[in-house]
């Protein structure tokens, strides 16, 4: 079993004094007189809670701080992440290094609080891209930490860890949900299958689903792990943990991405946030015409989209809006820019949940789980969790199964007359790459939709976002900058600390742990781009490792900014009190009388515009985040500019398909589940043609599975 990762004592004990002045000791009296009208706790015992919380810090919960950065950080990072930051902490313990570093002849860790708040503050806003990347790679290592380990920060944000209304009779506890039977080893050792599919998210659900009503054996392997809903009342760093790649912590080469990507059977399907949005005309026609995927402008895509949707029960009609939500509708009507409701799969249903980012306790939320997976069982698909597929295995040029282990460390080949590769954007090229297959676009043309998050705070606004639907609205105004469709839209984060707090900027100790006691005041929202730029996923067979790496380019950067600069002046018109960009460099707009009376006009307001677009999305400064992760084995009309052929077939190999969203000629523009579906259902259309024809061709009879 490999061993986790640690540091050197020294090393600790830099990293600590770094988180204890990012979440550090603050006066109990400044930081309640500082709230004025944005609390309404009626808890009585609410100020003693800001008393501790003030006080509090991580290197109070030192071993717990120490075992969750190893566990959640260490043991996830790349090699070369990993060496960096221990570089790092030895350069800050050097008296030459730190003063060139710190502007100090003495260790990092042996600064004084206000001079170590100093240095931070100095990396946060300085030219130079190298001391932004130390700051930011402190701040995740403090912040994110934190939450997780201190018992004081949730109470002090009023929020509650878990879904308070998770037992509810109605939603919950009258409810049956359908249990998946995972196949034993001697099951798996006496059976054959027609089909293996590598993964379980939107597009294997929708390709295992339709491969088996048409008739075939289906095995379905999935790296993670099944929950099921009596399992799923899980924390969001539980989640985090449970059900996400790398435990939630998959961040680029560089470490100026992060990512979030499911890990768990269901895969995106489990944890994303029920929005169901189809692509636009632009982005079909683009696909079609540039990449020779011509089917995305038939009648037949249509009826594609139309099948999932209607599969899933898609519709606008049962949404009620979060108040979050409902400011992006209100505010963009009182600006005149264009916004609408996002449908939701959710089986034509109401649904009010802030915590389906883990897992949807509830089963309304009709994804790969609730809905898909149980049709293709009830036609005879098999399925196996915590399976890891170490490479698919081919013979005369066609795919005839996949190596795994599974059931604890044992190693079995299973034969199968066709394989699907559908393990996500961030797997697929990796499992194909160890596979030996060697085309140049397997692993690149990566397309992330990158995320900057703004806040909104109302002093008299009590979001209490726990209990209402996530993303349920969305604005278009500035989606289509380069009439190519490729832009930023606006929507809602979820109400959550730790995704929220990731990109707070930070402005010293004090000032942080205000702002976090305001938590239930502020609503995050997102500039999502439709990228342009292009990021590649890799995988070292030197060392075993992979990873991937992304820089956000000027066009892209220039759309998150005019995607922020959106948020603010739907904010500014239902009278925010102020507005924070995650970017230190920009300030805060605190929004006065004036302000509000001028709109967007407004002088001042049109002076923090120019500073968003003058530094929102530049490396290593702006939290850069990604839970759309597309293209990277894009199908097209040639082996020199894609991977897969228009059929979803590798150009590489016959009989392997990939149905997952690295197939995407290019970044969706929208939330990307529909797409994938609609995309996989016709993949697997072309799947169950290749088999009849296999099967009119006699196809010789597979042996059973067997032990390596």
């Amino acid at each position: 079993m490999t061993s986790i990762p640690t540091l050197t004592d020294a090393q600790w004990e830099t990293l600590i004094a770094a988180a204890d002045t990012f979440v550090g000791e603050v006066s109990a009296d400044s930081l309640i007189q500082s709230l004025g009208s944005h609390t309404f706790s009626d808890n009585p015992s609410y100020e003693s809670t800001l008393r501790a919380f003030a006080v509090d810090r991580p290197s109070t919960h030192v071993d717990d701080y120490k075992r969750d950065v190893a566990v959640r950080f260490l043991f996830t990072q790349t090699e070369a992440n990993l060496q960096s930051l221990r570089t790092l902490l030895n350069l800050l313990d050097y008296r030459a290094s730190s003063l060139i570093f710190t502007g100090h002849a003495c260790a990092f860790r042996n600064l004084s609080f206000k001079q170590r708040e100093a240095v931070l503050l100095g990396w946060s806003t300085s030219r130079l891209p190298p001391l932004r990347m130390m700051y930011r790679t402190f701040y995740s290592l403090s912040v994110l930490p934190y939450f997780k380990v201190s018992g004081l920060a949730a109470p002090a944000m009023r929020f509650p860890l878990r879904n308070p209304d998770a037992d509810d009779h109605e939603r919950y506890a009258s409810k049956t949900f359908y249990r998946y039977k995972m196949i034993t080893q001697a099951e798996l050792l006496r059976s054959t299958f027609d089909v293996v599919i590598i993964g379980s998210g939107s597009g294997a659900s929708v390709s295992a689903t339709r491969i088996a009503q048409a008739g075939y054996s289906v095995l379905v392997l999935e790296k993670g792990r099944y929950y099921h809903q009596d399992e799923l009342n899980m924390t969001m760093d539980e989640a985090s943990a449970a059900l996400y790649e790398n435990k939630g912590l998959f961040e680029s080469e560089g470490r100026n991405i992060t990512c979030l990507a499911g890990s768990t059977f269901g895969g995106g399907s489990t944890v994303n946030w029920s929005a169901s949005l189809k692509p636009s005309a632009k982005a079909r026609h683009e696909w079609a015409v540039q990449h020779g995927a011509k089917f995305y402008a038939t009648r037949e895509y249509d009826r594609a989209l139309t099948s999932v949707c209607e599969f899933m029960g898609v519709s606008d009609k049962h949404i009620v809006h979060s108040r979050a939500n409902q400011i992006i509708l209100s505010g963009s009507e009182k600006i005149g820019s264009p916004a609408h409701a996002v449908p939701q799969n959710t089986g034509g249903h109401t649904h009010r949940c802030g915590f389906c980012g883990a897992g949807c306790r509830f089963g309304e939320k009709q994804g790969g789980v609730a809905r898909w997976f149980v049709e293709a069982a009830k036609h005879g698909a098999k399925f196996l969790d915590q399976a890891l597929v170490r490479k698919i295995r081919t013979k005369d040029g066609r795919a005839i199964g996949v190596d795994i282990t599974a059931y604890g460390f044992h190693e079995l080949f299973v034969p199968a007359k066709l394989v699907v590769c559908a393990a996500g954007s961030m797997n697929t090229p990796v499992v194909l790459q160890k596979s030996g297959f060697t085309n140049k676009n397997i692993g690149r043309h990566l397309h992330i939709h990158p995320v900057v998050f703004t806040y909104g705070v109302w002093k008299d606004i009590e979001f209490n976002a726990h209990g209402e639907a996530i993303l349920t609205a969305v604005n278009t105004e500035v989606d289509d900058l380069d009439g190519q469709g490729y832009g930023a839209k606006v929507e809602c984060l979820i109400h959550q600390p730790s995704l929220m707090f990731a990109g707070m900027p930070w402005r010293g100790a004090d000032d942080y742990k205000k702002t976090l006691a305001k938590f239930n005041n502020i609503a995050t929202f997102i500039s999502i781009a439709r990228d342009r730029g292009e990021g590649e996923v890799y995988y070292d067979a030197k060392t075993g490792t992979q990873g991937f790496r992304y820089q956000v380019n000027e066009f892209d950067r220039h759309s998150i900014a005019e995607g922020i600069i959106k948020i603010a002046e739907i904010c500014l018109a239902e009278s925010v009190n102020e507005i924070h960009a995650a970017e230190t460099r920009i300030p805060p707009f605190i929004a006065t009388a004036e302000d509000h009376e001028q709109g967007r006009l407004s002088p001042r307001f049109q002076a923090w515009c120019e500073t968003v677009r003058r530094y929102a999305g530049t490396p290593f400064s702006s939290i850069i985040g990604t839970a759309h992760q597309m293209s990277t084995c894009r199908m097209g009309s040639s082996p020199v500019t894609s991977a897969t052929k228009t059929t979803g077939e590798l150009w590489e190999c016959k009989d392997l398909f990939v149905t997952d969203a690295s197939v995407l000629p290019s970044a969706s523009g929208v939330n990307p589940m529909i797409t994938v579906m609609s995309t996989a259902e016709i993949i697997a259309g072309n799947i169950v043609k290749r088999l009849a024809e296999l099967k009119q061709t006699g196809a010789a009879e597979l042996d059973v599975p067997s032990k390596l």
